[in-house]
């Protein structure tokens, strides 16, 4: 339950709750990092409201009056939560602090409307180590505006690439938070392909929906998985949008399909797979690639079809599949990515038949969650969100390609796709609710899990 935060200018040095939220002695408020003395009491004639007084909030540096939620320890009211979502890229524009992604990360904060707390958009060097302080930027009703607040209660990471994420400032500043603070931080990192398959592989329920896949690209393992499978694709381990990806064909000879820097699909003949193996020797970085098994999928007009399942954790800690979009790749495209020339349709355009729709609703929302439960089992850090790219083949049978930390939204633009795309947005505050509750609460809880 969320209730209206007050800021009272005639009391002082005062808090007061209303009667279902009933006071045993805590001597403190509390917003983010700071914690201030204060007399604590609870009134009968308050529903849905607390009372913060003005020195109170000043003393917190609570930036305005919100719908909050309120948690109660021995000693201590907590008021928020303060969710930082961090990330990089910031212009000098208020307008538009991080240039073209601000309009997401808008939409993002305006769903704390729905969620309730506060949530504001930093980077490293928004904090004020000295004073515990972050000069964050918070979307609001009037637009984009700077406060200065505490550290938050939670840290959601939205860092923009993997270049940015592995930069000493960043490493430096997630471990303190982290370790100084005892801040959780959800989505820490940016998936590796062939660590998630490794974690996955050893999983019993994982298993069925994996793809052969080897991080060694060899001429031995090329000739192997083309031997086999007869067709495979090689791809970067640390790729993002379908950049760096060979489609490799046993005919007659090696036929290599790839998209050249100039966004054009090129085709090459290679008499060998020693010759594949030498060609893509000269043009990439073997050791940070993987090959994996190409999967005979669903097709539309001809053109190989897959899967976008977004999941998230909620309120409740728990994972739910929060938007689906097949995507179809362009034409003579090697995937299905939008900037490839894929399009997007809804599952309703797809299955026209309500009874089949279901089916394969049912069936890609089992192996999405089969497979987010497996991954957190398997990983070391917090994950609140993941965007799998899944394949059905023409049997039927469900394949698991991709699996993204850092999930873009773009696909869910699909006017047919609009509460899907808010409920992605909103997720995510929703679960950083949960653990700042588990945080300030139960914190033996948050680390031993």
């Amino acid at each position: 339950m969320t209730y209206t935060l007050i800021i009272d200018e005639q009391q002082t040095n005062t808090v007061i709750l209303p009667a279902t939220l009933q006071a045993a002695g805590q001597t403190a408020a509390a917003f983010g990092s700071l914690v201030t003395p204060c007399r604590v009491i609870s009134s009968p004639r308050l529903v849905d409201r607390v009372i913060v007084a003005h020195d109170v909030a000043r003393c917190l540096s609570i930036p305005f009056a919100a719908d909050v939620h309120v948690f109660l320890t021995d000693e201590t009211v907590h008021f928020g939560p303060l969710v930082g979502i961090l990330t990089a890229g910031f212009t000098k524009s208020l307008h538009r602090p991080v240039g073209s992604r601000s309009f997401f990360f808008a939409k993002l904060l305006a769903q704390e409307k729905q969620v309730g707390g506060f949530a504001f958009l930093f980077g490293a060097p928004h904090i004020d180590w000295e004073n515990g302080m972050t000069n964050g930027y918070f979307y609001t009703e009037r637009g984009w505006e700077r406060h200065t607040v505490p550290l938050p209660n939670v840290v959601y990471n939205r860092l923009p690439n993997r270049r940015v994420e592995k930069e000493e400032t960043f490493q430096t500043m997630t471990k303190t938070l982290q370790t100084t603070y005892g801040i959780p931080i959800f989505n820490g990192c940016f998936f590796n392909k062939w660590d998630i398959y490794r974690r996955l592989a050893l999983h019993p329920k994982a298993q069925p929906y994996l793809p052969a896949t080897s991080a060694h690209v060899t001429q031995h393992t090329i000739e192997q998985f083309l031997a086999r499978y007869r067709e495979a694709y090689i791809k970067p381990a640390d790729g993002s949008l379908g950049r760096g990806i060979y489609h490799v064909v046993k005919k007659n000879a090696y036929e290599c399909r790839f998209r050249d820097e100039s966004g054009e699909i090129q085709t090459v003949l290679f008499p060998t797979a020693m010759a594949v193996w030498h060609h893509l020797l000269a043009h990439a970085p073997l050791h940070r690639y993987v090959i994996q098994q190409a999967v005979p999928l669903l097709a539309v007009n001809g053109r190989p079809t897959d899967f976008r399942v977004h999941v998230n954790k909620n309120e409740h800690g728990i994972w739910q599949v929060s938007a689906i979009a097949a995507k179809i790749a362009g034409k003579q495209s090697i995937t299905t990515h939008m900037n490839s020339g894929g399009i997007v349709k809804t599952l309703e355009e797809m299955f026209p038949d309500a009874a089949e729709r279901e089916i394969m609703l049912a069936r890609l929302s089992d192996a999405a969650l089969t497979l987010s439960r497996c991954l957190d089992e398997a990983s070391e850090t917090l994950i609140g969100e993941i965007g799998f790219d899944l394949g059905v083949d023409q049997q039927g049978r469900i394949w698991m390609f991709e699996a993204n930390s850092k999930p873009g939204r773009s696909i869910f633009k699909h006017p047919k796709l609009k509460d899907a795309d808010e409920r992605t947005a909103r997720l995510p505050l929703a679960y950083a609710v949960h653990l700042s509750k588990t945080a300030i609460t139960e914190p033996e809880a948050l680390w031993s899990c």
